[in-house]
């Protein structure tokens, strides 16, 4: 009978699987000389799979000139969520980690019936339901038991709150809501079918009724007595703020969930607010909104505090939350200056070339987003040398631990010792951070792929087995 070992077994592996991860216990006994690593990293580029997409790689060592890998890292590169990277650096360096951003109410006329209510919006995104709640129960203990007229006031224009360089495709969807000075819980809500009763239409179940509203459904889904069926599909028109759901909904089962965008935020907060006062017994009469200046902000009422900057920036990176980055970036604004100016001057205060990136959204949500592994390894490297350099990195995802790294690096060498901000979009995949090495100096490593017909799967597999390579370097004689 013949006998293979164990070493043989794994060898014919990795030659006829070049995207497989070394186990943990062999990747130990496999460290690479720091003047080998290329190679490897070469190899592993060489894949069928791989060869017709445009890579981009920079590692390197922080503070120093110790480059030990480059590839195109002076190409630009659309850069998908690797974007916040360069928002939260911008945004911490600016306003420091105790920043908050205020929700100022005012009101006119007399208590206890009021004229006016007026809430200015400043782009707070942790602002929900239960702070309106807070805002209901100190107006309640004022005194006032009706509103004549409850005002929103936000400055940003439709075009402002829909970004021109997104995809329509993206917009119905809670990873692309609207941006705007009025946000309500995330101003996202989720949607589900229910089947109740044989040949009738399933039951549309809406996490927040307020906000379903936002959305006319069609709906085609019907119930069966086959509790196997759950073949329901959604499709939204999120210019039309309408989404059609057909198939066919075995009998009380439940379909999956579907996380939405708010058409209408603006409408959403004034419904939303009007109901939390009535549950207190203010009467409102009318809502408006307005986002002209001659409003009248007669009397301070009270101030509404989003979380404090450090737990945004937290939330941002760690899931990648695509509104939390675009208020991010809007905070950067100043008189006669756009965000994209003042983030340019502000980065360039920590060694970041302004011509090594060219950004249209804050999130990494648009295409035309361009951006070197130069540049994401400076940023990177900046921050080290900042005050914040603590917080920043821990407000990255650690491999194979939590945010959008938690079921990645699982019993792999990055593994707990890898930080880094993940990017996905179609043909896209971005991974970015600080490697923490255990026979070598820590290092920078930025790897970035476009142009690729493979899947994210394939992509991630790819970049994950590169970062795990340069987690085997080590100093040989």
């Amino acid at each position: 009978m013949l006998k293979i070992s164990l070493k043989v077994v794994f060898s014919l592996f990795f030659i006829l699987n070049p995207l497989a991860e070394y186990p943990a216990q062999a990747q130990n006994n496999n460290k690479i000389c720091e003047q080998d690593l290329g190679q490897h990293i070469d190899t592993i580029l060489e894949n069928p799979l791989q060869k017709r997409a445009t890579w981009g790689i920079l590692v390197k060592e922080p503070n120093s000139e110790n480059i030990l890998y480059e590839l195109n890292s002076e190409k630009y590169f659309i850069p998908a969520s690797n974007t916040k990277v360069l928002t939260t650096a911008a945004a911490l360096l600016k306003l420091g980690t105790n920043y908050q951003i205020s929700t100022p109410v005012y009101y006119t006329g007399e208590m206890p019936r009021i004229d006016s209510l007026i809430i200015v919006g400043s782009g707070d995104p942790t602002m929900t339901t239960t702070k309106l709640e807070e805002v209901a129960e100190h107006l309640k203990e004022r005194g006032i038991d009706s509103i004549n007229q409850l005002i929103v006031k936000d400055d940003a224009s439709f075009s402002e709150m829909i970004n021109g360089t997104w995809e329509n495709s993206d917009l119905p969807y809670y990873y692309a809501p609207p941006v705007s000075d009025i946000i309500l819980n995330e101003n996202t809500v989720t949607v589900s079918l229910r089947g109740e009763d044989i040949n009738q239409p399933a039951i549309i179940e809406w996490s927040d009724h307020v906000a379903g509203k936002q959305w006319r459904v069609i709906n085609n889904v019907l119930t069966t007595n086959n509790p196997e069926d759950n073949n329901v599909r959604l499709v939204p028109n999120w210019r039309e703020s309408t989404i059609e759901v057909t198939g066919e909904l075995g009998l009380n089962q439940e379909s999956r969930q579907w996380w939405l965008s708010i058409p209408n935020p603006h409408q959403y907060f004034l419904d939303s607010f009007q109901r939390v006062l009535q549950n207190e017994d203010i009467l409102v009469s009318r809502t408006q909104v307005v986002s002209d200046d001659n409003v009248n902000l007669a009397q301070p009422l009270i101030e509404i505090k989003s979380h404090y900057l450090s737990d945004i920036i937290n939330t941002t990176n760690k899931d990648s939350n695509n509104l939390f980055a675009e208020i991010l970036l809007r905070q950067l604004r100043e008189e006669n200056k756009s965000e994209f100016d003042v983030q340019r001057e502000i980065l360039t205060t920590i060694n970041v070339n302004g011509e090594t990136y060219n950004l249209r959204d804050g999130s990494g949500l648009s295409r035309q987003n361009l951006v070197t592994p130069s540049a994401m390894v400076a940023t990177l490297e900046g921050m080290i040398n900042s005050p914040y350099q603590s917080f920043f990195r821990q407000s990255l995802p650690m491999a194979g631990v939590d945010g959008t790294l938690r079921n990645r690096f699982q019993d792999s060498l990055g593994g707990e010792r890898f930080l880094a901000k993940t990017g996905t979009l179609t043909g896209v995949t971005a991974l970015s951070g600080y490697l923490e090495m255990e026979s070598y100096p820590d290092l920078i490593v930025s790897v970035m792929v476009n142009q690729s017909s493979e899947g994210a799967v394939i992509l991630r597999e790819t970049t994950d087995n590169i970062v795990n390579t340069v987690a085997r370097v080590m100093v040989c004689d």
